[in-house]
């Protein structure tokens, strides 16, 4: 069944894929080999559909559920309490992906590296997914999230070193719009069934966790994972495990740009998906404008407008960017588009004006998931250490998903009102778009 997935074109080892030892005639093993094997439409689809149910059991949840759940249980204190709950899972999912990627790492089970990894979590969160449909109050609901936020980002740990221990430099950026497109496109449909097919939210949580079981039962049976020899790995010296998440900027100073282009862009997004909810509600006021809707409907629209865009942007994005072997050009334009829009977002209060926003928007947004994450494997350390590399990267997406929260309470807290909110985005993605000029090892 896997061969369905993969082109003949089998990696020979050259004195570049050598293991970093005293013996310099030990070749190295599979699992460390960097990858030279075109692989075929289908496994890329299949990459991106597990990403895309691991972030809908996360964001749209986020996004919707969470605030209605959070919105019942007292609606005189839903912000501060969901700007609570929220910062709490975000921080828990920031933890988890960390140690999970450096694990995975090491993980010498004849399972391979990253699969066991993927199965517990892909259980563990399944379970947290049907506590949080019946959970009785807030404190429970604080509980059975951040567990939840915790469990999947093992998986999502384990997922991020999946396009650099498989895909070729060639197809990364092709391979990265169908990764980077997961959480637009479970956003969409996290949207489409929780406020139009599905509107019970314990059913909800129920549909969302058959589809996650499903789609990642698939996954870990059709991909490769080649088992990591147990002699490939250094021994275990907790402090040195744990110092290795520095990375000095000063000797990989392409991670650092890099790392603080996607904290800053993706920051940007969070403090205005956070809030999308409230701002559609209170500042459009949607629902006085289209009476018998709820304000999570008109989100359904502009989600389907932004990922409609998006799709189109990520892919024309992604392909052009491999047949050039370019990045920095995509990721720049990409986030003064971001930038742009969600300036516009400052003055607009009309809906239709917001349709249009949401446009460019997707534009901006499916270039930079499709080559931002293809510029990232480019800069990763070393090939032994890709899950840990792309877990620190993945960093720059969680940690602006702990602080966005915080950051929107604090500012519509004292102020009322999203104009100097969405001013602070703006400015967060244009600063992002200027930080990529530095890179050099990557065009």
């Amino acid at each position: 069944m896997k061969d369905l997935f993969l082109m003949q074109n089998t990696p020979v080892p050259n004195k570049k894929t050598r293991l970093s030892t005293e013996d310099q005639n030990i070749p190295i093993p599979e699992a460390l080999q960097i990858p030279t094997q075109s692989v075929a439409l289908p496994l890329q689809l299949l990459i991106g559909a597990a990403n895309t149910v691991v972030h809908l059991s996360i964001l749209p949840i986020s996004s919707l559920l969470l605030p209605i759940q959070i919105a019942a249980f007292d609606p005189a204190h839903k912000i501060s309490n969901y700007g609570f709950v929220a910062t709490l899972g975000a921080l828990a999912a920031l933890l988890a992906n960390l140690f999970a990627g450096a694990l995975s790492d090491r993980t010498t089970s004849r399972l391979g590296r990253r699969r066991p990894w993927l199965i517990g979590g892909t259980l563990a969160g399944g379970i947290m997914l049907a506590v949080l449909a019946s959970a009785p109050n807030v404190l429970v609901l604080t509980l059975a999230w951040t567990l939840l936020q915790a469990c999947l980002n093992l998986v999502l740990a384990a997922l991020g070193a999946i396009v650099p221990d498989q895909i070729p430099v060639r197809q990364r950026a092709t391979a990265s719009a169908f990764v980077g497109l997961s959480a637009p496109v479970s956003i969409l449909l996290g949207d489409i069934l929780i406020a139009v097919l599905v509107t019970s939210t314990s059913l909800s949580y129920y549909t969302i966790m058959g589809l996650l079981l499903t789609v990642m039962l698939l996954f870990v049976l059709v991909i490769h994972d080649p088992v990591l020899p147990a002699e490939a790995v250094p021994s275990l010296h907790i402090r040195s495990f744990l110092t290795s998440f520095w990375i000095n900027p000063m000797r990989y100073p392409d991670f650092g740009w890099t790392w603080l282009t996607r904290f800053l862009v993706y920051l940007s997004y969070n403090l205005t998906f956070s809030y999308l909810l409230y701002y559609v509600q209170d500042a459009l006021h949607y629902e006085q404008l289209f009476p018998g809707q709820r304000a999570s409907q008109g989100i359904a629209i502009l989600q389907l407008i932004t990922t409609g865009t998006s799709l189109l942007a990520a892919m024309s994005s992604g392909v052009l960017s491999d047949r050039l072997q370019r990045r920095k050009a995509f990721v720049m334009s990409a986030s003064i588009c971001i930038a742009l829009s969600l300036l516009s977002l400052a003055f607009f209060r009309n809906w239709q004006e917001v349709e249009i926003v949401a446009v460019f928007l997707g534009i901006g947004l499916g270039g930079f998931y499709a080559v931002d994450n293809a510029l990232a494997t480019q800069v990763i350390t070393s090939t032994s250490v890709r899950g840990k590399d792309m877990s620190v990267l993945n960093i720059a997406n969680a940690l602006p998903a702990a602080l966005a929260p915080t950051m929107g309470t604090i500012i519509l807290t004292i102020v009322h009102s999203y104009t100097p909110f969405f001013v602070l985005a703006g400015i967060l993605a244009s600063l992002g778009a200027v930080l990529v000029l530095p890179i050099k090892s990557v065009r």
